[in-house]
């Protein structure tokens, strides 16, 4: 970029008709995309106040803002509702988890206390043949 066009550009943009005509542009733009703001153009008053011109040269500016981050208003709403979306869906999987967890935690601690009564009983019984056989030894 040449200082002339650094000059040429800051004077158009001195502009209050140029700052009108390419605000209008970028928000109809921004809202409805480049095919209908370049539609709307060519029936808008800024079009014969700008001698004709400006579409082109509003789209660079467009474009040097899209190289800086900035988006349009329409993909900024698509994304923020995707993200709205994937919310709802990452919570949705998360409650699934939840459950499924507690479905295991349940399942595992039934088997453990299943295991843990099997083996008091077993020890029960143990205990009692041992008591049996002691006592049996002492009445011989």
């Amino acid at each position: 970029m040449g200082d002339d066009f650094l000059k040429h550009l800051m004077g158009l943009y001195s502009s209050q008709t140029f700052k009108d005509a390419f605000q209008a542009f970028f928000m109809k733009m921004q809202e409805d995309g480049l095919e209908s703001a370049k539609k709307s153009w060519d029936v808008t008053l800024y079009k014969s106040a700008m001698k004709g011109g400006g579409t082109d040269l509003f789209e660079k500016m467009i474009d040097f803002y899209s190289d800086l981050g900035f988006v349009s208003k329409k993909k900024h709403e698509a994304v923020l509702k995707e993200n709205e979306e994937l919310k709802k869906e990452n919570a949705f999987l998360k409650g699934i988890v939840q459950n499924m967890n507690l479905r295991v935690f349940e399942d595992g601690s039934k088997n453990i206390q299943e295991t843990w009564k099997e083996t008091i009983e077993k020890q029960m019984e143990l205990s009692k043949d041992i008591a049996k056989n002691f006592f049996d030894l002492f009445k011989k």
